[in-house]
Formats: C-alpha cells, structure tokens, sequence
C-alpha cells in the first residue's frame, strides 16, 4: 500500500509541473516531432496519457533510452495501442541498434495481430542480428506459417529444433507440433509423423501417450504409411566397447553404409549418395545440422522409403549434406538418424542396440 502511494506521489510530483502542462495542452505531434521520427507517430490520446508523456520526454531527452522503449511499448500494449507498440520496439532497435529482445516483443504483438507479412519482416531482422538464436528461426517459422510459405517454416522450425544442441529435451512440444502441421498442410503426412515421433523419442517415459500416439496414427492413416503391427527386430553389436554402430541401409533401393544415430535428427547423406539414391533437391529448403564437427548445411528433402533389415518407412525427411567436405568416416554414406528411428523403438542393452517395431500400449 505504502508504494502504491509513494509511486502515485511520484508521478504527482513529475505531472505538477511542465510535464502535466503538457500532456493537457501541448501538441504532442511538435513537441516530440524528433522522437516520432524514430519511433513513428502516436496517436494524440495514446500520448497524452500521462505515463506515455513521460517516456516520450525521456526518449526526447535519451534517444537510445532502452528501458524508456521498453516501459513506453508495454503503456502502448496496455492501452490497445498494440501496433504503434510493435512499430515502435522494431524502429528503435534499426535506429538504435539494440536490444535484440526488442524484435522478439515485437514480432510477438504482429503476430497476435495477425499482421504474418510485417512479422515475418521483423523476423528477419532478428536472423540478421542473431543468425544462430533458436528463437528467430522459431518465431520466423511460425510468420512463414502464417503466409502459407511451408516450405521455407518447415527449414525454420528444424532450425530451431537444432539449435537446441544436445537439449532437445528442454523444446516445447508446440515447435514440434508447428512443424508436423506445416508438413500436413503441404499434404506430406509421413513426414509430419516425424516431428512428433522425436519429440516422444526424447522422452518416452512420459510422452508415449495414448494423445500422441493418435496424433502419429492419425497422420499415418491420412499419409496411408501406417507402420507394420506385427514384430519385427533388428539388433546390431556395440563393437570394442563403443557406442558407435555402423548399420547397412537402403534408401530408395540403393544400398550404403551408415552410422546409427540417435542424436541425429535425421537420416544424412553425402550428396553423393543422394544422386545415387535419386534423393531430390531441386526446390529444397537449407536447414542447419549440429555436427560432432559443429555446425553444417544441408538440404531438408525426403526418401521414397529407407529400409533396415526387416524395417521400413515410407517418406522418410532427409537431410543432404550441400558438401561432403566434413565426412563421416571412410566408406560412411551418413547417419541413420531419428527421421527414421523415431517411428521404430530404440533400445540399448547387453552389449546391443535393438530397433523393432512399436507395439501396442498396454
């Protein structure tokens, strides 16, 4: 109670004199003409509020002012002034060159207001300024979502999902979710399996649920890819007390030799082995892999079917590598990763990884 009181003596204090002369009788569009210029135009009600006029003084005053913006964008936010708060945090950050999270605020309220075209703007901005945040690619994705620009949304999200590192864990379900329904708008629903199997890969204990579950049968039903029912195991040794296994596989028919990867999110291949494999590329989207050799470019596109042993899948996403500069090994073709290995169970025990079917919950 007492700072409720000190707070409002405060601004009392600050409107007594020319400040409250002049949200009441002022012209706001001259007084701060210089402000506007770098923020855009307010509204003349949303100005004269009085806590409004204060933060533009304060801008006036401090152009780069970055807690004035801030405190000034929530007031606009607050009010219903949601697009000036939105204009005002992008145009800050290009005039002022800081601070990141000005662009994360903003994209946020255009996309509340559905405005895709200006988030999707904002967004970039934010790749440009930080081309390695988790966070851009994410909020871009769901922009290009928004524009129906699957393609490219699907590159972000992926993007988003490996910037997480070794973290995976910690990513909300919805990034998930997000991807798997671009994949289903664009009618690929094998492929929006993916998304969903690995988040559950990430953590069965707790996500292997009768929900999810339908979700991936419900998109195996409308891709016609619904998984074999009836038992089927491959086991491969860990050789020399290693965890790296080296599997054959056939990708479109075409036999290669590859490492079985759980940490990897996708099947990878050498580009080499793609032209092989007739993997297309042509119109495919540049997503980024983390790499034991840290982080490479490759092209998000997809697989007819992969097959190990007894195991198979139809529209598997694939990654190719656009350069095989940084190989997996002599006489490695790539990683068998969990766009594959997610739509089976995977387990590690006695000396042996096992890969078999999913079975039903009991």
């Amino acid at each position: 109670m007492f700072r409720l009181f000190w707070l409002a003596a405060c601004l009392l204090a600050a409107l007594s004199g020319g400040a409250r002369a002049g949200y009441l009788d002022e012209n706001p569009d001259e007084l701060f003409a210089s402000v506007y210029e770098r923020i855009g135009v307010l509204p003349v009600a949303a100005a004269r509020d009085p806590f409004v006029w204060l933060r533009l003084e304060e801008l006036k005053r401090e152009p780069c002012d970055q807690k004035s913006i801030s405190d000034l964008a929530l007031m606009l936010d607050k009010l219903g002034y949601r697009r000036q708060a939105a204009d005002g945090l992008y145009k800050f950050v290009m005039n002022c060159g800081a601070p990141i999270t000005a662009l994360h605020r903003s994209i946020n309220i255009y996309l509340k207001l559905t405005d895709y075209p200006r988030a999707a703007e904002v967004a970039d901005e934010f790749m440009r300024r930080a081309p390695t945040n988790r966070d851009a690619h994410y909020l871009r994705g769901v922009a290009l979502d928004g524009l129906q620009d699957y393609h490219r949304a699907l590159a972000d999200y992926s993007d988003a999902i490996e910037l997480y590192g070794t973290d995976k864990k910690s990513i909300s379900s919805r990034v998930f979710l997000r991807m798997a329904g671009a994949y289903a708008a664009l009618k690929q629903f094998c492929e929006a399996t993916a998304p969903i199997s690995l988040w559950v890969a990430l953590d069965p204990a707790t996500r292997d649920t009768s929900q999810t579950r339908k979700i991936i049968a419900d998109y195996e039903s409308q891709g016609n890819c619904v998984a074999s029912t009836g038992l089927r195991k491959e086991s491969f040794p860990l050789r020399g007390g290693k965890d790296v296994v080296t599997v054959k596989a056939a990708i479109n028919g075409v036999s290669g030799l590859f490492v079985l990867d759980t940490g990897a999110s996708y099947v990878s291949v050498k580009s080499t082995f793609a032209s092989r494999a007739k993997i297309p590329d042509a119109g495919t989207s540049e997503i980024t892999l983390i790499t034991a050799n840290g982080q490479s470019k490759a092209k998000l596109s997809r697989a007819d079917k992969v097959a190990l042993g007894k195991l198979e899948a139809i529209n598997v996403p694939v990654a190719i590598q656009t350069t095989d500069d940084k190989s997996y090994g002599a006489g490695i073709d790539g990683l068998l990763g969990m766009s594959f290995l997610s739509r089976f169970e995977v387990q590690m025990a006695g000396g042996f990884i096992e890969v078999r079917t999913r079975q039903p919950k009991k």
